[in-house]
């Protein structure tokens, strides 16, 4: 019994999928864990969103969200 080839090509694009959105959505969830105000949370979000193909405005948003 094999699978498909189609098959295992959308699987593997699926779960590239869903491992870049939890790259690009970490910041915003580690500032609700963080127990950040509404305002922090938003503008982190907003940062990881907006700054993410620099990378450095993500990396600078993970810090953000991390801190205390």
């Amino acid at each position: 019994m094999t699978i498909p080839f189609d098959i295992l090509t959308v699987l593997k694009y699926a779960l590239a999928i869903m491992l870049t959105l939890a790259i690009v959505l970490a910041p915003a969830w580690l500032a609700r864990q963080t127990g950040k105000s509404k305002q922090d949370m938003i503008l982190v979000r907003l940062a990881s969103w907006i700054f993410l193909w620099t990378g450095i405005g993500w990396l600078w948003s993970l810090f953000w969200s991390a801190k205390k």
